[in-house]
């Protein structure tokens, strides 16, 4: 079980995820980086496995950071509703 501390920074670091991730430049970024995979990978010729796979492997990459943003952000959620939990106990032992 995480202190309370350690909640509130996971809560930090899915506050800081979530303004980058929706940040209008970052997003210009990935949509930008997204049109160069997928143009690389239409404009490789059909039996050039190796810069077609190339292309696969750049766009799974840039899945898998998006889907660590998106993890973050999600634990951030739960680490608040911990939070919120621990907070609405400890007024119900009080009262």
């Amino acid at each position: 079980m995480r202190t309370e501390n350690e909640l509130k920074e996971v809560v930090r670091q899915a506050n800081r995820a979530n303004e980058l991730f929706n940040d209008p430049m970052i997003q210009g970024f990935i949509l930008s980086i997204r049109g160069q995979i997928l143009n690389e990978f239409e404009s490789t010729d059909l039996k050039d496995e190796s810069k077609r796979l190339a292309a696969w492997q750049k766009s799974q990459l840039l899945n898998m950071a998006l889907r660590e943003f998106k993890k973050k952000i999600k634990e951030g959620q739960s680490a608040k509703l911990t939070l919120l939990e621990r907070a609405q106990q400890k007024i119900r032992k009080i009262l």
